[in-house]
């Protein structure tokens, strides 16, 4: 296999995965109220089964950037890929509770390994154009999810399980695990670092204090609506599948739009201007929608487009805060992140039994305006700076 057939064949493997992924993690949003009905549970018991399996990708992450350095990508987009097809199959043995947190406990543990192998692939086979194909990679997880939406609302409709649904997709994923066994990566030149930085006044700078909060409440905005969207219009409209599949659809094709079209946007504008005119535009579209109420549904649909582009910009943007320890800060940023929104779930569980599902989804639109205040500090102090 000649260099540039290998390169093709490794960038729709990992489009593959990135686009069978999407398949799978937004199809629980779809099956939320029918856990809830089957296993009689409330919306805070699915909030807990969410966070902790949350902690399922704490410790992918870490075990997975280890694995990764030591015995190579293939290595561990494998045992991701591996994970997942297994997980995923094993669905119609789902019959309490318990099991279910287990099945997405150690899925999103494959589901690590195969992100973490995914994202650092892509730039050592895509040099000169590294953003361009990572936006394509994101943009096929968009069209699966968008894909995924379409399918699942008719699925449902017509009485098809969510267990014969995860199990197809089992059947789908088996498909990446023999992809992958077959590319062949290049080896990866690492670069060692002359810039020499403290860790604990790297810990302790607030400006990182600051930047994990705002990236935290960013990626529980988003959370909130690819997470709760589906409920929220179910409990407080009674909408039926095949109707929240209308909204959710046009949620994750906007999302997608975004993912392909956001990063030529935010390159023309300049980044920090374009972050803060996506993540206020975000905000906005999620508040009308609410106080418009069933009417404003397609409004919180179109804030998929600048939701889209919230997680990637600000990653990238960490990078160039903490220039001295890129590596450094994007773990830490990540890991706090992942923490800080299990916290996060757990209360917009248990408030959404107390105060309803309407009062509680304009969690959506503070979180992202939280996050905006937080984006403002970060751009004086780093400018200051």
């Amino acid at each position: 296999m000649n260099n540039k057939i290998n390169k093709i064949y490794i960038f729709f493997t990992l489009f593959y995965a990135y686009f069978v992924l999407a398949l799978f993690e937004c199809a629980r949003g779809n099956f939320i109220p029918f856990f809830i009905d089957e296993f009689a549970i409330s919306n805070t018991s699915i909030s807990m089964i969410i966070s902790i399996s949350q902690f399922g990708c704490v410790i992918g992450y870490y075990f997975a950037g280890n694995i990764s350095q030591k015995y190579g990508q293939k290595i561990t987009f494998i045992l991701g890929t591996s994970i997942c097809t297994i997980i995923a199959l094993s669905a119609r043995y789902l019959n309490n509770v318990t099991v279910l947190c287990v099945f997405y406990f150690i899925f999103n543990i494959g589901r690590s390994f195969l992100c973490i192998s995914v994202d650092s692939i892509v730039p050592m086979v895509s040099i000169g154009y590294e953003v361009l194909f990572i936006n394509l990679t994101h943009f096929m997880y968009g069209i699966g999810s968008f894909t995924g939406q379409k399918i699942y609302g008719n699925l449902l409709f017509n009485n098809i399980s969510w267990r014969s649904i995860y199990f197809v997709l089992g059947l789908i994923f088996l498909f990446s695990v023999v992809f992958v066994l077959f590319i062949k990566i290049p080896k990866n030149k690492y670069l060692k670092t002359t810039i020499k930085y403290d860790k604990k006044t790297f810990y302790k700078n607030p400006l990182l204090h600051i930047f994990i909060l705002c990236f935290a409440l960013s990626s529980a905005g988003e959370g909130m609506i690819t997470t709760w969207f589906i409920n929220y219009m179910t409990s407080s409209y009674n909408l039926t599948a095949i109707n929240t599949a209308k909204y959710s659809s046009l949620f994750f094709i906007t999302f997608a739009l975004g993912r392909l079209f956001g990063g030529l946007i935010l390159q023309k504008i300049g980044t920090m201007k374009g972050l803060k005119i996506f993540m206020i535009s975000a905000t906005i579209c999620v508040l009308c929608g609410m106080m418009l109420k069933q009417n404003g549904l397609y409004i919180i649909s179109i804030s998929g487009f600048f939701i889209s582009v919230l997680y990637p910009t600000l990653v990238v943007f960490s990078t160039k805060v903490f220039k001295e320890c890129p590596s450094l800060a994007i773990g830490t940023i990540t890991t706090c992140n992942s923490l800080i929104y299990i916290l996060i779930t757990i209360i917009v569980g248990f408030l959404n039994d107390s105060i309803g599902s309407y009062l509680t989804f304009y969690l959506a639109a503070i979180f992202m305006g939280l996050s905006f205040l937080l984006l403002k500090i970060i751009s004086k102090k780093h400018k200051l700076n």
